[in-house]
């Protein structure tokens, strides 16, 4: 941890933004999952969806659908609507914060939905859907953001190039990238649901949104959240491009709007 402070601390310092860079406009999906109908209820996931929804719409101009206590089917005819709307100049983050699942012998994590049973994976949504849907919509930047147990496995084995000075350049050069990347509250392991109103990854999460000013680029959020997680509990979040979703060297531009 004493490490990524001092990273923090050398990082180049920000220069002006232009404000004509076209980034497109701005579209996410929020899934909050507490009402377990066969697992064990979750504390937060509900709280964390409504603050990131709110935050998202509020201060970043975000057209956000909210899904709480959603079940498979609703789940992915969301991502198909979304599919069939989203244009290529268009930007969408996917927030989950529900039950995961790694299944090591097949080497499949999964989002389990409300409607999940244990140890019956029909209505349970596989990483290799999620993927495939990320590589079908048009969006350029697409991010996930999913705080669930054994969500690292979206981008395990996957690598991300260090981050080089921040310039107005070097944003629309971004900008014209596809982007297919993912923030997991954790690696392959189990992920804290929150001892109050939110987990400790969401609550990150919240506060790096909150802090930013100006434009935010995911990798460089990575940083700021994984510090404080690291700090307030037993697991490590993770960044990098999704695998197979067609990423092309892009990344996902947070812009302050209010």
């Amino acid at each position: 941890v004493g490490e990524l402070a001092a990273r923090r601390d050398q990082l180049p310092t920000k220069q002006p933004i232009r404000t004509d860079i076209n980034f497109g406009n701005y579209h996410a999906l929020v899934i909050g999952n507490n009402n377990y109908r066969n697992l064990r209820r979750l504390k937060t996931a509900v709280a964390d969806a409504n603050a990131v929804a709110d935050t998202l719409h509020r201060q970043y101009g975000f057209e956000v659908t909210t899904l709480l206590n959603a079940t498979r089917t609703q789940i992915l005819d969301q991502l198909d609507r979304l599919r069939a709307r989203l244009k290529p100049s268009d930007n969408l983050l996917i927030y989950y914060a529900g039950h995961g699942w790694l299944d090591k012998e097949a080497d499949e994590g999964y989002w389990l939905p409300v409607d999940a049973k244990k140890d019956l994976t029909a209505n349970w949504v596989p990483n290799a859907s999620i993927t495939n849907k990320l590589r079908a919509i048009k969006a350029k930047h697409v991010m996930v953001v999913a705080d669930s147990c054994y969500s690292g496995r979206l981008v395990r084995g996957v690598e991300i190039a260090a981050l080089p000075e921040q310039t107005s350049s070097y944003f629309e050069q971004i900008a014209r990238k596809k982007a297919r990347v993912a923030l997991t509250a954790g690696g392959l392991q189990p992920v804290e649901d929150g001892r109050g109103k939110h987990s400790p990854f969401a609550r990150a999460f919240l506060s790096v949104l909150r802090e930013n000013k100006g434009v935010l680029i995911a990798a460089r959020m990575f940083d700021s959240v994984r510090e404080q997680v690291m700090l307030s509990a037993r697991q490590t979040p993770e960044f990098a491009p999704v695998r197979f979703a067609g990423h092309e060297g892009g990344d996902f531009l947070f812009v302050r709007r209010r």
